[in-house]
């Protein structure tokens, strides 16, 4: 199974049901299985197109939009990979980060998706941070993409940094399921380039699913960038699902709070900030009936925080949040806790492994030998969900593995008896150094 023919099954069983919505405050858009499905076919032509194909990178600074989605399936689909650049706040005429030009030197992508917003001073910004940090070599070829709901430029070559600029092409009906063969990196997490096979993507968004009980009718949020791995583990868990992700590009507590009951939000993630910011924002002692969809919150972040947010969840909003916890290098989350589980339990960073076949144990780090429950020493994982490689050292992986295979992750942590995890930072001795 791959990330394609994921999208090809729900649209063949359900056409017409709605996949994404992009929460534009004034014209939110829903978008359907079949425009999700042709929007993603006409992308993966016009990047064969652009020349990309197998082992390429393509480097995708867009905010959390409908047609981020797009961009991941049919890079993919191309046996190329996505290397995610936030462009943070669109409202931000500096939205581009310094380490851009980094990024750029890095992966040499053969494209650059950036966004346009139809914001005069937001565009201009965009255009001449992308123009400076071109402007040292690396030169890709600039897909302009348009925000959601707004009428796309008339000329992206204001966008051109010396190998052409282009917009995507408007979706056609009609357009038949390429044979899509192999299992290549498919996409690679700043800031030390993580990779990972579609295959592993594929079924940790299937395995992230059936762990939430997600169905049809659920609508799932992940209050994150969209580069960031959370986002993409738990956008792909909602199609696997059959269920609609909603895509909030601005990450505020109360938009999100508003899109909530807006939109009919089942599935929240986050981190411990915003969530700590969204119980500020309910009503105390009671579950609002506004939020009455709201039934499941998962935060990600560092012990304390990360149980004060879990905590207050449950008392304002009467929701059953967990604490999770994953990193760029284990598809995210990798751990959390059952639905079912005591708020004892649900508020400590850690949980169950996602997935069958995941494996994770706790190792002294000087050793290497297993220890005992209780004992706290080193996270290690075994998996489909552990990086497959880091692009720009790939003889990195090898230092990070143990010599019965197991990845170490250079968090400490301890298990109980039943197998469950607990993140209690990181271990003395690092294993990188």
């Amino acid at each position: 199974m791959n990330l394609l023919s994921l999208l090809a099954g729900q649209t063949k069983s359900d056409p017409h049901a709605i996949i994404a919505i992009d929460a534009d405050p004034d014209q939110p858009q829903h978008v359907s299985r079949a425009e999700l499905w042709r929007r993603t076919l006409q992308l993966r032509a016009d990047l064969a197109t652009a020349g990309v194909g197998r082992g390429d990178g393509v480097l995708v600074a867009l905010p959390a939009w409908s047609s981020t989605l797009e961009w991941y399936i049919a890079v993919a689909s191309l046996g190329a990979y996505v290397v995610g650049v936030d462009p943070g706040d669109v409202g931000d005429p500096a939205a581009l980060p310094d380490e851009f030009a980094e990024v750029l030197r890095r992966v040499r992508p053969k494209v650059v998706a950036m966004p346009y917003t139809g914001r005069d001073d937001v565009d201009s910004a965009l255009r001449a941070t992308l123009r400076r940090c071109t402007s040292h070599g690396g030169v890709p070829t600039v897909s302009v993409v348009t925000a959601p709901g707004r009428v796309p430029p008339v000329d992206p070559s204001p966008y051109d940094v010396g190998a052409g600029a282009w917009l995507p092409s408007a979706a056609t009906v009609g357009m038949p399921m390429p044979a899509v063969t192999g299992d290549e990196l498919a996409v690679a997490f700043l800031p030390d380039l993580a990779a990972h096979r579609e295959s592993a993507l594929t079924r940790h968004a299937q395995d992230l699913a059936s762990a939430l009980g997600l169905g049809d009718d659920d609508v799932v949020l992940c209050a994150r960038p969209a580069c960031d791995p959370m986002w993409l583990a738990f956008a792909f868990a909602a199609v696997a699902s059959g269920g609609a992700c909603l895509l909030e590009p601005t990450r505020t507590a109360q938009a999100l709070l508003d899109d909530v009951a807006r939109f009919g939000v089942t599935h929240l993630a986050t981190d411990d900030e915003i969530a700590v910011a969204l119980t500020e924002l309910g009503p105390t002692g009671r579950k609002s009936k506004a939020v009455a969809s709201w039934r499941w919150l998962g935060v990600t972040g560092h012990g304390d925080a990360v149980s004060d947010a879990v905590r207050r969840a449950q008392r304002v909003f009467g929701v059953n949040g967990t604490a999770m916890y994953g990193s760029a290098e284990v598809c995210s989350p990798a751990t959390l806790w059952p639905i079912d589980a005591s708020l004892e339990l649900r508020a400590q960073v850690g949980g169950t492994p996602v997935g069958a076949g995941v494996e994770v144990r706790i190792a002294d780090p000087r050793t290497g030998l297993p220890l005992t429950p209780g004992e706290r020493g080193e996270i290690q994982f075994r998996g489909h969900t552990v990086v497959d490689s880091y692009l720009d050292s790939p003889e990195a992986l090898e230092r990070r593995r143990t010599t019965d295979g197991w990845f170490r992750t250079g968090d400490a942590g301890s298990h109980d008896q039943r197998g469950g995890l607990r993140h209690t930072g990181r271990v003395v001795t690092d294993p990188d150094h």
